[in-house]
């Protein structure tokens, strides 16, 4: 078929080729743009079974307008086959990039996210994809993901399950992957989205790991894995999995739905909880390296292959093998190496860690007790100097023991009391008093308060969580017992520096800001209630959206609000979907006689925004530029900054304007009809 022409979309070469059909490279010839073409095989138009779910493949994800999840362009029939054009994806499967192990934790964290995300936007739509596997996710090379094959999605209502046939057969050919199946999925039961929940946790296992959870030399071995043994703990694969990535992944797998995950927003918020602390860990150097070591292979004693050894005894009751699996004891997880540097930190807390065991081994004593030891001796030396100094005071005659106590001292001390009265050129005494001792005795207290001072550094240093990172050995003081004063203080002070560095981590965010326009002329012959009311109505219309989108701050103002994003996407889907749904709220909301009209602005950048503070009492140049944007937009419009246009996915809909704000380029988005066409 290369070189004919389908619709307005030309073939011009062959991308792949599956049991449901042929996938074709295209362009379209009216927009100019690549396509991809999937074509349904001679065969499969005879079988009623592959052509229903060709269908429903067009029909689903036609339905399913997301960055994460290919565009559906058009479906149609030519000479008797049916084809179904999507958007093209210039990348490679999650299959692909697997084939060279596990993938960095913050790779992972970042497509589990985006799955979760795409799942989460599904089960709004009531879709449940299926087969959720490795081969149908895509990265494209800006790292976006995209899942594809809806071909096995259902449609469900709210609060319904929906009947499973995974094991209809098309030509003898099982539908579906064994080893993503959830246990529902493979005793046939009903299904509902946390069956694709269970095959993201498959996927993320996978992911961090670069070995599958379920395997096995036959379908059945797999199929009895699933239902009935818990995955080995992702640190006997790879020791480097942070810890709340694990507890997520483990909870997605959990083979009674119940517990695991009941929505993907769930799965989505523990994700980027994950990430958040994974780089704050990896900003103290004591995240998990980069890139995971490669896969070590099991041993051949630890493959259970035996399928009567994984079916319980009680064969009588299969459905009870979705029950919650006995929790596996996670092995003890060695502390991964730091990524520092030759001579940061970790060198450094090696370096120290050599130098305590070398001092140990050497004298018999640590370094903290040879610290307490130059406290005491210098300050007892100190004291001497100054009991010489008034030595002339007392009387000695009938004091016994201090006498002899006076003996040592000047034993002692004379010898650099003359040394030093040799240096000098000027008489240090005056009658019987030596004011060289006063000065010996403040000499000798600062030297042991620095000496001490660096010992105690020396020693915190050794106890620091740094030092577990560069594989020494950290004390433990046992339970209620307490650390010494001097560590304590330490910690205490290197926390409150953690926590300063933290506030001043700058942040990637984006701002949507949203005023009413007109909003002084709308209250003009209205009475106070309704437009109490009305403005009440409005403000509520705004939250559910933010809420939606996944806003993370609000400030708002008498007329306006300006929200933070953690993402431009989520910003702009947020403005859109304020300015499209407006004719809606005019029309069945409140009831004033002027109908509502924003205008929305939109930048984002990296600000300082500590975790403690309010969106209200930041000042940056990026939250005025959103302002800016909002105050010089036309009404029901939303204009954006053109670097935020540069990060967007999603970017239909936008113009470029031969405008400036802030000395930035401006893309406008507006919508077709205006709200008094909605009314």
């Amino acid at each position: 078929m290369i070189g004919e022409v389908v619709s307005h979309f030309k073939i011009v070469g062959q991308l792949g080729e599956g049991g449901m059909g042929v996938v074709y490279r295209g362009v379209d010839t009216d927009l100019d743009r690549p396509v991809a073409i999937k074509v349904l095989s001679p065969e499969g138009q005879r079988n009623e079974e592959s052509v229903a779910r060709f269908l429903r493949e067009a029909k689903t994800a036609s339905r399913l307008q997301h960055a994460g999840i290919t565009t559906i362009y058009e479906f149609g029939v030519k000479d008797d086959l049916r084809y179904l054009v999507m958007e093209f994806i210039d990348g490679k499967t999650l299959r692909e990039l697997l084939k060279d192990g596990a993938l960095p934790t913050e790779k992972t964290l970042d497509i589990g996210i985006q799955i979760a995300d795409a799942l989460m936007f599904a089960g709004e739509k009531g879709v449940i994809h299926r087969d959720i596997k490795a081969e149908n996710i895509m990265l494209t090379h800006r790292g976006q993901v995209k899942i594809l094959d809806f071909g096995l999605a259902k449609m469900f209502e709210a609060n319904e399950a929906v009947s499973g046939d995974t094991f209809k057969t098309i030509e003898g050919r099982v539908v579906g992957t064994v080893k993503y199946m959830s246990p529902e999925q493979a005793l046939g039961a009903e299904l509902d989205p946390r069956s694709d929940i269970f095959s993201t946790g498959v996927v993320m296992y996978e992911m961090a790991t670069g070995a599958s959870p379920f395997s096995g030399t036959s379908p059945s071995v797999v199929m009895a894995k699933i239902l009935n043994q818990p995955p080995p703990p992702l640190s006997q694969h790879n020791a480097n999995v942070p810890p709340a990535l694990e507890k997520a992944i483990l909870k997605c797998l959990q083979k009674n739905r119940d517990d695991r995950y009941q929505k993907a927003s769930e799965l989505l918020a523990d994700l980027r909880s994950a990430k958040q602390e994974f780089e704050k860990m990896r900003i103290f150097g004591v995240a998990a390296q980069t890139k995971p070591p490669a896969t070590a292979p099991r041993p051949p004693s630890e493959q259970v292959e035996s399928l009567r050894a994984l079916i319980p005894g009680d064969s009588g009751e299969m459905a009870a093998a979705v029950a919650p699996p006995v929790e596996a004891k996670a092995e003890p997880r060695k502390p991964s190496p730091s990524p520092g540097k030759p001579g940061g930190q970790a060198a450094e807390a090696r370096t120290i860690s050599a130098f305590s065991k070398a001092w140990r081994k050497a004298t018999g004593i640590s370094v903290s007790m040879f610290r307490k030891a130059v406290i005491v001796a210098g300050s007892l030396y100190a004291v001497g100097c100054v009991v010489l100094f008034f030595q002339p005071l007392l009387r000695t005659e009938n004091m016994g023991k201090v006498a002899i106590l006076l003996q040592w001292l000047h034993v002692i001390i004379d010898p650099p009391l003359k040394f030093f009265s040799g240096i000098i050129t000027i008489n240090p005494s005056f009658h019987e008093y030596n004011f060289l001792l006063i000065a010996m005795a403040i000499a000798i207290w600062t030297l042991q308060l620095f000496v001490a001072g660096r010992l105690e550094w020396v020693t915190v240093q050794v106890y620091k969580p740094l030092k577990q990172a560069a594989g020494a050995t950290v004390v433990n003081y046992g339970a209620g017992a307490a650390a010494p004063q001097g560590t304590r203080m330490s910690l205490l002070r290197d926390y409150a520096a953690s926590k300063r560095l933290l506030n001043e981590v700058k942040k990637d965010l984006a701002f949507l800001s949203v005023d009413v326009v007109g909003s002084t002329k709308m209250k003009i012959g209205e009475d106070k209630i309704s437009i109490e009311h009305a403005f009440a109505e409005y403000k509520k219309f705004l939250e559910r959206i933010f809420r939606d989108c996944r806003c993370w701050r609000v400030a708002w103002t008498p007329d306006g609000v300006m929200a933070c994003f953690l993402s431009p996407e989520d910003a702009a889907a947020a403005g859109r979907k304020v300015l499209t749904e407006l004719g809606w709220f005019n029309r069945d909301v409140h009831q004033l006689r002027t109908p509502f009209s924003v205008r929305c602005g939109l930048s984002a950048g990296e600000v300082m925004f500590p975790e403690d503070k309010p969106l209200e009492d930041i000042s940056d140049e990026i939250i005025d530029v959103a302002g800016h944007m909002q105050k010089y937009a036309e009404p029901d419009t939303m204009w954006i900054s053109g670097d935020v246009y540069q990060r967007l996915v999603d970017r239909s809909g936008y113009e470029r304007l031969d405008k400036q704000v802030d000395n930035r380029t401006v893309y406008e988005w507006k919508i077709i009809l205006s709200n008094s066409q909605f009314r």
